[in-house]
């Protein structure tokens, strides 16, 4: 019997989308298996839409107006819309490798996960700084041996539908342009019950776009992932008082590691740069502990009267 498995690609003003689902043409799909693609359009216009309807695939290719630019939103239509025995999510500024699908399949099959992330390899324009390359501070990798997974981010991700939990989760309306709504719905994911595995060997490709080309952008980014990764270890806690005071002081106590670290390599500056952005992570968690509220980075300035329940029929369009 064919199972299904529903891509969803959540876009907002990117015309590298057509690269991306180009490079599904070329996707591996095994034997038994069929492809479905869904595109959440979270502009406030259908922008992507000529997009989706011009690049032809030989799968079935559904396009929905998303009209919030809340990702938490598009991210929920892609749940809400798949019907197979898989959903997955790439981004709309990633291109996928031939056995991209295969590999996030046969893991899922040989381990029995409910989740499988992959990796996401970046690619660096010209005027990278050579600290940033070697560093390759953008790129999700696989964890240390014998780390546990307990979250992850939706770059790269196949999820099954049977997962525990998956029936009762959404992603966080209110996270959707501060960013980190995937380290939590994963969190509360794993929280249900759901195991986690990682396929290193599923790979995706991102090209990183030059205004990312900054320690203030990665320190920025960083702070903000350590503000959900408290907020996930507090919103799946038993005890959230307990576990935030312990949370604050583990926190404050690494942060100030990483100053000490940064400080003796002030002269190296990739390691310099290293410690100052892991120094940024645990920054991030304390703050959030604290009580300091996530910044809005995605999504540009909001629309005047946004509406996340504003939804547009789905547009299926013939391959």
């Amino acid at each position: 019997m064919t199972k299904r498995i529903d891509l969803c690609i959540c876009t907002f003003r990117r015309p590298a989308l057509a690269d991306t689902l180009r490079s599904l043409r070329d996707a591996v799909v095994p034997e038994g298996y069929e492809l479905c693609v869904f595109i959440a359009d979270n502009d406030e216009e259908p922008s992507a839409k000529p997009i989706a309807t011009e690049v032809a695939l030989p799968f079935q290719v559904t396009y929905q107006h998303v009209p919030a630019r809340n990702i938490s939103v598009a991210r929920n239509a892609g749940l809400d819309h798949a019907q197979g025995d898989f959903v997955a999510f790439i981004d709309d500024d990633e291109t996928v490798s031939p056995g991209w699908l295969a590999e996030l399949l046969e893991t899922a099959a040989a381990s029995s996960a409910d989740v499988v992330f992959g990796s996401a390899v970046s690619i660096y324009p010209a005027q990278t700084p050579a600290w940033m390359i070697d560093g390759d501070f953008h790129s999700t990798k696989p964890p240390a041996p014998g780390v546990a997974i307990t979250t992850g981010c939706s770059a790269n991700v196949l999820i099954r539908r049977s997962a525990p939990g998956l029936d009762k989760l959404r992603f966080d309306i209110a996270l959707g342009r501060a960013g980190g709504e995937d380290t939590v719905f994963f969190a509360q994911l794993h929280a249900f019950g759901a195991r986690m595995t990682f396929a290193p060997r599923a790979l995706v490709y991102e090209r990183v776009e030059p205004r990312r080309l900054s320690l203030g952008w990665l320190l920025q980014r960083r702070f903000r992932a350590g503000q959900s990764t408290a907020r996930a270890a507090l919103v799946t806690s038993q005890y959230p008082a307990s576990t935030r005071a312990r949370v604050l002081a583990l926190s404050i106590c690494k942060a100030g590691l990483c100053g000490v670290s940064t400080l003796l390599r002030v002269f190296d500056q990739r390691r310099r740069n290293y410690w100052l952005i892991r120094g940024a992570l645990h920054l991030g968690a304390a703050g959030r502990c604290l009580g300091l509220r996530e910044q809005h980075l995605y999504g540009g300035t909001p629309p005047k009267t946004p509406d996340p329940a504003v939804r547009s029929p789905h547009h299926s369009i013939a391959r």
